[in-house]
């Protein structure tokens, strides 16, 4: 196998990476809206569905780190692609400028998700919550 970092996948794996995300932020939602109804088998199966996804996004990221492992070059390249914060990434090809674009809807969206979270945590174990200080 050649030493090179398969861009063209990369933006496929972080595309479909940004997808199950957007999947769990509308299952996250769904979640928040049914739990002001207490149905709690609603939840319940939403929950199980919620897993599922987080399950989907953490195989990708490790199919995505894995692009890096062919040799030194490719994880260089994986470094500067996958590893570095978005904005600091200068794009040397289409395929890259797509990964950039791709990396920072992501991360807004994990930061939307993660502010969501917070949220839900505390409004259901109240004083308990490990958000609190």
């Amino acid at each position: 196998m050649e030493d090179v970092l398969d861009v063209e996948n990369l933006a496929i794996l972080c595309q479909r990476k940004y997808t199950y995300l957007k999947d769990l932020k509308s299952i996250t939602d769904e979640l928040t809206e049914i739990l002001s109804g207490e149905d709690g088998y609603t939840a319940e199966l939403l929950l199980d569905e919620r897993m599922d996804k987080l399950k989907k996004v953490q195989d990708t990221t490790e199919r995505i780190e894995l692009l890096g492992e062919v040799g030194p070059k490719s994880a260089f390249a994986a470094h500067r692609l996958i590893f570095s914060e978005p904005e600091d990434i200068k794009p040397e090809t289409p395929d890259e400028k797509l990964v950039k674009e791709i990396r920072i809807k992501t991360r807004t969206l994990i930061r939307e998700l993660q502010d969501q979270d917070r949220r839900l945590n505390m409004r259901l174990s109240g004083e308990k919550s490990y958000y609190t200080s």
